[in-house]
């Protein structure tokens, strides 16, 4: 039975040891959740983790001993019992694993010593002690430790007699506490796995990301900043508020390195041409592969000068070769530069401008830079909304027709018309045709505005003749866009037929700069003339064609240009030119038609030199079908017009 005493003394230890072992499972539960669920501070978890474990395992170490020194009253039990709290406390914070097993059997041999001789409560205590050893094979022993010390302080005096339910009650206790921290070091073991796999595949990621940022930022030939990544350090460096040049650099005559020498050897004159641009200027400059073989440097300066500098240097310095593929190959740069603030404050639109001034540098001389210039980029928009309107200004029936009247100088006679197009613009108003017709020839619109311009003025001219003018001839413009195409030669002769326009009175103007391929000329000519279609040379004397091939071509009338007709009175030489290409056109049976006579001197000058028929301000200038109509109703009763 246990005594009063005894029992007086497990009421005491259970309290105390209860109170440690409710400890222990706080602090194993701040351990195992408060770092990630309350999301403590760094500092004071990792006081906690250092501090709390060691007050515990020093209270659980002197409970135990004054356990045994109460159960073994004897000098030698008193030292082993110091001795054991002490290498208890001495095994759990020292760090070498295989110290602490060697600590904790000695303290399990101490313990064991104090002992009286072999008995069943004996057996009890080395089984209750055997856990003190298993809480070193678990993440934190300081629950076992506390348990054993719990149980240790029933166990009854060793010539007490033990009860058999209280021996069966601290046997199942032992148990269930030993399951329960076995399946929490379970747990935490595996925890800890996890927490080592994430901490790899966080770093795999994070690698993973870092190459994957790279490829969206660089590129990957020249290891240089791509378009992303200099847009993004644009707007930085925009934000910043501070003066920014933005340089377009292109290099020449780079594709015939990739035509030559293939593109293995183009990839390379580019890797060196990033590591020399790098090298040179990689110091001030943020430097980025823009595209192809272009490249964009950003380049902060204080005053413009500084820009300047920069851009003679950078050219200077291509004056050596690159080595490629065992051959010396020279390249140069062509730079356009544009300014922030000063050209724009967009992002796209700086690069846009420095784009263009480089290209005004490529058709140039090239090997220099150009700044952007305003004025000449509201050129550029302009002539850029002029094509976009272009497109559509036929379908929206922008395009009228003005006729110019031919006459026979010597009577006042109306001879015919020349069709000639004008663009009324719904915003910038009338547009002549040295502005649109470059363009239309450029995007292809001519063929199809050309075909609509024969098509209107055979009608027209047509109404005129059934209202009693049979005789009235059309000339109208053919630009070598539309003489190239296909179907040129099918399109007029259906026209023709369409209209009901007599071939014979159509005359077709062509320039002397579509000369160039006689035979090709000769021969589509050749077959319009044969179905009665009338030719005509524009604008002679200024192109390629001599008056030895006019022989050789379809040809029915030349034109003399108004150039040497506004020269006529004030430079003789010019009266002679004209008075040889007037002769010789008769010897070859041509009609000279001569533009741009504007007073009666010039026309009697003509005259003299034997050119009939003329067209000019003196005469009529361009008008509207109204306005001709009206023209032709007012001649007086001798055909000629009236002035």
């Amino acid at each position: 039975m246990i005594t009063k005493t005894k029992e007086k003394k497990l009421a005491n230890g259970e309290g105390v040891c209860s109170l440690m072992l409710n400890i222990a499972n706080i602090w194993n539960i701040i351990k195992v959740m408060g770092c990630q669920s309350m999301k403590m501070s760094q500092t004071w978890t990792k006081r906690l983790m250092h501090n709390t474990p060691k007050a515990v395992i020093v209270l659980s170490a002197l409970s135990l001993s004054m356990n045994l020194a109460n159960s073994v009253s004897s000098f030698l039990g008193y030292a082993f019992a110091l001795a054991f709290a002490g290498l208890i406390f001495a095994a759990i914070i020292v760090n070498p694993l295989w110290l602490k097993y060697v600590m904790a059997a000695a303290a399990y041999i101490a313990f064991f010593n104090t002992l009286p001789e072999l008995s069943f409560d004996k057996l009890i205590s080395v089984i209750y002690l055997s856990l003190v050893l298993l809480a070193f094979l678990l993440p934190s022993p300081i629950p076992v430790i506390i348990t054993t010390c719990y149980y240790l302080y029933f166990i009854p005096t060793y010539s007490s007699v033990v009860e058999g339910e209280m021996i069966r009650t601290i046997v199942i206790g032992v148990i269930i506490n030993m399951i329960l921290y076995s399946l929490l070091a379970f747990y935490f073991r595996n925890l800890k796995k996890e927490n080592e796999i994430n901490r790899k595949l966080n770093g795999q990621l994070n690698e993973a990301f870092g190459k994957l940022e790279h490829m969206a930022y660089y590129d990957t030939l020249t290891k240089l900043p791509n378009r992303e990544l200099l847009k993004k350090r644009m707007v930085e460096q925009l934000f910043s508020d501070s003066k920014v040049a933005v340089l377009f650099l292109d290099l020449d005559h780079f594709k015939n390195v990739n035509d030559m020498m293939g593109h293995n050897a183009g990839d390379q004159m580019l890797q060196h041409v990033a590591a020399h641009l790098t090298e040179e200027v990689g110091h001030c400059c943020f430097i980025a592969r823009y595209a192809g073989d272009e490249f964009v440097l950003l380049f902060p300066y204080q005053v413009q000068e500084e820009i300047g500098e920069l851009a003679k240097h950078l050219i200077h310095s291509f004056h050596m070769p690159f080595q490629i593929e065992q051959k010396h190959i020279y390249t140069t740069p062509s730079i356009g530069i544009s300014l922030y603030p000063g050209d724009s404050r967009d992002v796209d639109t700086l690069i846009q401008y420095a784009d263009k001034a480089m290209y005004d540098v490529k058709r140039g001389e090239k090997n220099g830079f150009c700044f952007f210039s305003a004025i000449e980029n509201e050129e550029l928009l302009l002539q850029i909304k002029l094509e976009n309107d272009l497109r559509s200004a036929l379908s929206k029936e922008e395009f009228v027709i003005h006729y110019q009247p031919l006459v026979e100088m010597s009577t006042g006679e109306i001879r015919g018309f020349e069709a000639l197009v004008r663009w009324t613009h719904p915003e910038l108003g009338q547009i002549m045709p040295g502005a649109f017709i470059p363009l239309a020839e450029q995007t292809g619109v001519i063929v199809e505005l050309g075909e609509w311009v024969l098509e209107e003025a055979c009608k027209q001219v047509r109404s005129w003749q059934r209202a009693g003018n049979p005789n009235l001839t059309l000339a109208v413009n053919i630009s070598i866009r539309q003489f190239k195409s296909s179907c040129f030669e099918s399109t007029v002769l259906r026209i023709l037929k369409k209209t009901g326009f007599d071939p014979s009175l159509l005359e077709l103007e062509v320039t002397e700069s579509m000369m160039q391929n006689l035979s090709e000329m000769s021969l589509i000519l050749g077959e319009l003339k044969r179905r009665g279609v009338k030719i005509s040379i524009d604008d002679f004397g200024t192109g390629y064609s001599s008056l030895s091939v006019l022989r050789h071509l379809p040809v029915d009338f030349l034109k003399i240009d108004r150039s040497f007709t506004r020269e006529l009175t004030a430079d003789t030489s010019t009266a002679s030119i004209i008075k040889l290409i007037v002769d010789i056109g008769h010897s070859i049976n041509l009609e000279v038609i001569c533009e741009g006579i504007e007073n009666q001197e010039e026309m009697d000058f003509l005259l003299q030199y034997g050119c009939r028929l003329g067209q000019g301000f003196y005469f009529h200038r361009p008008a509207s079908a109204d306005e001709i109509g009206s023209l032709l109703s007012s001649k007086d009763s001798q055909g000629k017009i009236a002035n």
